[in-house]
């Protein structure tokens, strides 16, 4: 389509527009009764916000409303499960709040598809054409007027006028209108020509249609509007929370002084926040308060209509049953029953235009019920903050103190417009600070030297998580990560290496000594003491001191017992202050020790168990000769134990020869006499040895069980005491 072709239908569109607009006017709707002439819209604006480190905001609008009042506030669609989960609106001066309300989140294709219209959200002019065919029109159009029922649209494509074949084509538009005589005409639409709709009914259709359509441009802005009801002027508080993004820190660490290793200097901390306001609201001239803590928050789809699947139940076909009534119990009625008593679930309750739920000597008013009926205004009264909460909520609420957080409270109010950032001062004290050089070893491995202060938190601040950056006489002098440190602590921050100091181990020593043998009631302890040992050697090659801080690992169960002993020792290392002149190389020797024992069971124990005992021992002689009386009873045990297997193996194969011979004997019932004769000789004689056998195994198991109880009579009395 050519642009001139473009530019008549969009001055067509723009008359159909105009028509509408100018058309019968829709009557003005009755206000709600429960509304009065003295209400108005107020906006609230934000006064106080106050961003905590788990990404949720704090948000405080406090502002003076006239009378019956109507109160917006705007957010976001992301913000508003939150709102809805923790607003909170007050009164202070005696009105009440009756309730609130805001605007749907339908999808636009939804409310279109509640219009009778059949248009889409990107409909043509050829769409509307044909949506309202059938419809009553006049049309105006190249000097000629029509009135009547629009019968269809039609497009022609038509050939630009010219030698050139090649030229496009224009689309012209034709409305065909059957008049009320029965006229038929078709007339063509240009940029003089205009429809206007004579269906009031249509006409507010599309006004409609209109209307949702620009309301989508702001679909991801909600209103949210409150109802305050009362009389004269008075002073509103709401508060709610909502997601917002983590506010962050960041310091600059500043030395003005020369550099004296000697000495702990005085630096300048200046801290910063950058906080990003993402709402749909602008905070103009609030009071802005940071707070490092992470109060548990969550977030439940409240917004979003939630439907119960419930099960569909038959109708019974069977049975009919004929309806019944129920007399009601006893004790449920009351003889004496007062004006003031609860009605039953059968007598008619009145009910006024605002339900009130009684707290304390207030009342909370929800929006008429009845309609017709308006709830009297109270007059204002001044009250304090409790008296107003108490009297504008109608849930009971509990306080908690929060004193693990800490807050930076922002002393004059700052302006932040929505979508916007700003870099926020929050601090600026002297701390005191020594520059070092940290070296790290994990016990095999000596980290980079790395330039560090050693600061002590003197501002009597908290400070938050959060990168630094230093600067030394104006220059950059490097940058690093903190973790919050608390007023008065001490704390490392490393933010450049150190290339002027080396840090090597001269000898590692790792030993196990025994240092006493023990024994009682059959358990034998061997204590032994672990030796671990390195000796550090600093090398400071820079042509100024050097404060090293070296940090040696804590292991589990060894103690120090070495000089000299660590400045700071903290869970995972010990921290040792090593002063290096310039060209100066310092040793520095670290040990430890782990003391501990291992148990035996002597009564428990194989051959392969004593050796390994003799071994851990280093075969200490007194020892060896003190299990000399176990071990001599040790291989009597085995002996008699020998004896008894040898007994057993025998009576098994003469069980075996006698089974063998009791079968033989059975398959020659038939045979002569004399072979039969010959098997049975065999098996009285297998019989005797089975007997023999059988008095042996008795005799050498009393003797096994008598070096048994021996063996552990000996291991029982058994004492060994002494210190290598």
């Amino acid at each position: 389509m050519r642009p001139s072709s473009i530019t008549t239908l969009l001055a067509i569109h723009l008359g159909l527009v105009a028509t509408v607009a100018s058309a019968q006017k829709s009557p003005t709707p009755h206000p709600p009764a429960a509304i009065t002439a003295a209400e108005h819209d107020t906006n609230l604006p934000v006064t106080h916000v106050s961003l905590y480190k788990n990404g949720v905001g704090f948000f405080e609008h406090t502002g003076r409303v006239t009378g019956n009042a109507a109160v917006t506030i705007d957010f976001t669609t992301a913000q508003l499960n939150d709102v809805l989960q923790s607003l909170t609106a007050i009164d202070l001066n005696g009105g009440r709040i009756s309730g609130a309300g805001y605007n749907s989140t339908t999808p636009l294709d939804q409310q279109l598809k509640s219009l009778p219209l059949a248009l889409g959200t990107d409909a043509t002019a050829a769409d509307f054409y044909t949506a309202i065919r059938g419809a009553r029109i006049e049309v105006n159009a190249s000097g000629t007027s029509i009135t009547g029922r629009l019968l269809s649209m039609e497009i022609r494509s038509v050939p630009e006028k010219g030698d050139n074949d090649s030229k496009p084509s224009i689309d012209h538009y034709f409305l065909t209108v059957v008049s009320d005589t029965g006229e038929v005409r078709t007339l063509e639409l240009t940029s003089t020509s205009s429809v206007h709709l004579l269906d009031t009914a249509l006409h507010q259709d599309v006004s409609r249609y209109l209307e949702l359509l620009a309301g989508s441009r702001s679909q991801g802005l909600r209103h949210l509007t409150l109802d305050d009801r009362g009389t004269g002027t008075r002073e509103l508080h709401v508060s709610y929370i909502s997601e917002v993004p983590i506010w962050k820190s960041t310091y600059r660490i500043l030395f003005t002084d020369s550099a004296n290793a000697d000495t702990t200097q005085k630096a300048t901390l200046q801290g910063w926040a950058v906080v990003d306001n993402t709402v749909g609201t602008d905070w103009v001239n609030v009071q802005l308060s940071l707070i490092a803590g992470s109060p548990q928050s969550f977030i439940q789809p409240l917004s979003d209509p939630i439907y119960s699947r419930r099960p569909e139940i038959p109708i019974a076909q069977e049975a009919q049953l004929t309806p019944q009534t129920f007399d009601s119990s006893v004790e449920n009625v009351r003889e004496d029953r007062s004006p003031a008593s609860a009605p039953s679930a059968t007598e008619t309750v009145e009910v006024s235009a605002a339900p009130q739920i009684q707290v304390g000597k207030s009342m909370l008013r929800s929006r008429g019920i009845v309609a017709g009926l308006a709830a009297a205004p109270l007059p204002p009264s001044p009250r304090s903050y409790e008296e107003a909460a108490s009297a504008s909520l109608v849930t009971n609420t509990n306080t908690a103190a929060f004193d693990d957080f800490f807050e930076y409270k922002l002393t004059e109010p700052i302006t932040i417009r929505k979508n916007e950032s700003a870099l926020v001062p929050i601090l600026q004290a002297k701390i005191d600070a020594d520059r070092v050089t940290l070296v790290s070893s994990d016990g095999n491995r000596i980290s980079q030297p790395l330039r560090a202060l050693w600061i002590t938190n003197t501002s009597g601040l908290t400070l938050d998580r959060g990168s630094f950056s230093i600067v030394e006489d104006g220059s950059f002098g490097g940058e690093g990560l903190l973790d919050p440190i608390h007023a008065g602590e001490k704390r490392l921050l490393s933010y450049a290496a150190d290339q002027a100091v080396h840090v090597t181990t001269e000898s590692r020593h790792n030993a196990t000594h025994i240092t006493q043998i023990s024994a009682a009631k059959g358990v034998l302890n061997i204590h032994h003491a672990d030796v671990s040992e390195v000796t550090y050697v600093i090398h400071n090659a820079a042509a100024d001191r050097r404060t090293v801080v070296l940090e040696h690992p804590v292991v589990k169960g060894f103690t120090l017992d070495s000089d000299p002993k660590p400045t700071e020792t903290t869970p995972t290392v010990y921290r040792f202050r090593v002063e290096a002149a310039p060209g100066e190389t310092v040793r520095l020797h670290v040990g430890g020790k782990h003391e501990g024992y291992t148990a035996y069971q002597l009564l428990n124990s194989d051959d392969n168990q004593f050796t390994l005992i003799l071994n851990s021992a280093n075969h200490n002689p007194a020892l060896e000769q003190a299990l000399q009386p176990i071990l001599e009873a040790r291989r009597h045990v085995a002996d008699a134990q020998t004896a008894v297997d040898q007994t057993n193996a025998k009576l098994a194969s003469l069980h075996s020869d006698e089974e063998r011979q009791r079968a033989n004997i059975t398959a020659l019932q038939n045979a002569d006499k004399g072979s039969r004769d010959r098997f049975v000789g065999d098996l009285n004689k297998t019989e005797d040895a089975i007997a023999a056998g059988q008095k042996e195994l008795e005799t050498r198991t009393t003797a096994l069980d008598a070096a048994q109880a021996d063996l552990a009579n000996r291991i029982e009395a058994f004492q060994f005491q002494e210190t290598v």
